[in-house]
C-alpha cells in the first residue's frame, strides 16, 4: 500500500525481542563522549565500522573517505572524522572529490545491498530479523513534506496526503523501544527489508521514495548487530571475529576494525 510499510516489514506491538539490548549499551553523553560500545552491544568478539561514502561530482556518484584523505593529505583511520579529514593539510590539492559529506545515520542503497548479502551469509536466521527506526524521522512523525510537483487542486495529490497521514497516526500509537537518549519504532521482518524501507515508494510517483534505514537491527539468533546513531556517518556491526573478516573484505564495503573504547563523537 503506498505511504505504508514494504511487504517485508511488519511493525512489532510487542517489544520484548530488543529487551535485551538496552542492558548492553554504555552510557554516552556530555564528559563521555560517545564510545563504540554506546551505539552497539558490548559482548561481541569485533566491531566494524563502516563508513558511509562522499557525494562526488560528476560523472562519479560517490567518493570513499581514503579517496578524500589522499586528496586532502590527512590520515584515514578507524576513529576518523570525516570533516577534519576533509580539510586539506597541503598547498593548492587541486579539486575535491567530493561535492558533499557523507549522509548521517543513513544506510544508502550502495551500501545497503553489500551489507545484505554479506550479512545473510552470517546468520542462521536471515529470515527473521528485528528493525528499530528512530521515531524523528519526518516521514514517519509527520514533519516533512514529501510532495512535489503537484498542484493545489489536484484530486490525487489530496487523496495521498489523506493516506500518507493516515499511516502516519497509525505510526503514532505504535510501542517505542526507549534505549537511552533515543526511542524507536520496532519492526521485523526478512533481511532484506532493510534496504526496502529506503526503496518503498512514499506516493504514487516514482520519487519520493520512503527513505528510511533502520537504525539498528539484527537477527534473531544476534550473530551480529548493525547500529546507525542518526548523527554519525558510519555504520558500527559487531559480530564475531569471522564476521569481521568477511566485512572487512566484502567488496563495495570502506571499513575498518574500531577498538570497544574508541570514540565515535
Amino acid at each position: 500500500m503506498l505511504g505504508m510499510w514494504p511487504p517485508s516489514f511488519k511493525p512489532c506491538f510487542d517489544l520484548t525481542p530488543a529487551d535485551w539490548i538496552r542492558p548492553r549499551l554504555l552510557p554516552w553523553g556530555i564528559g563521555m563522549g560517545t564510545p563504540v560500545t554506546s551505539i552497539a552491544p558490548v559482548g561481541y568478539d569485533a566491531y566494524v565500522r563502516v563508513f558511509h561514502p562522499a557525494l562526488a561530482p560528476a560523472p562519479r556518484d560517490l567518493a570513499t573517505w581514503q579517496e578524500v584523505a589522499d586528496w586532502s593529505g590527512r590520515t584515514f583511520h578507524p576513529l576518523a572524522q570525516f570533516l577534519r579529514m576533509s580539510v586539506p593539510a597541503k598547498p593548492d590539492p587541486g579539486a575535491p572529490p567530493f561535492v558533499e559529506a557523507p549522509l548521517t545515520g543513513v544506510v544508502i542503497p550502495a551500501i545497503c545491498e553489500p551489507l545484505v548479502r554479506e550479512l545473510t551469509r552470517l546468520t542462521a536466521t536471515p529470515s527473521t530479523c528485528y528493525f528499530a527506526l528512530w521515531e524523528g524521522w519526518g516521514e514517519l512523525a509527520g514533519s516533512r513534506t514529501r510532495f512535489v510537483g503537484a498542484t493545489v487542486d489536484d484530486p490525487i495529490r489530496d487523496d495521498e496526503e489523506h493516506m500518507v497521514a493516515g499511516w502516519q497516526r497509525q505510526v503514532a500509537r505504535l510501542p517505542r523501544l526507549e534505549h537511552l537518549h533515543r526511542r524507536y519504532v520496532l519492526g521485523h521482518g526478512s533481511i532484506g527489508a532493510a534496504c526496502d524501507l529506503y526503496r518503498q515508494p512514499f506516493v504514487s510517483d516514482p520519487w519520493p521514495t520512503l527513505g528510511l534505514t533502520p537504525q539498528i537491527w539484527w537477527p534473531e539468533d544476534r550473530a551480529w548487530v548493525l547500529a546507525s546513531e542518526i548523527h554519525f556517518d558510519s555504520t558500527i556491526i559487531a559480530s564475531t571475529n569471522a564476521g569481521a573478516e568477511a566485512l572487512l573484505a566484502c567488496e563495495g564495503l570502506e571499513a575498518l576494525l574500531v577498538p570497544t573504547d574508541g570514540r565515535l563523537d
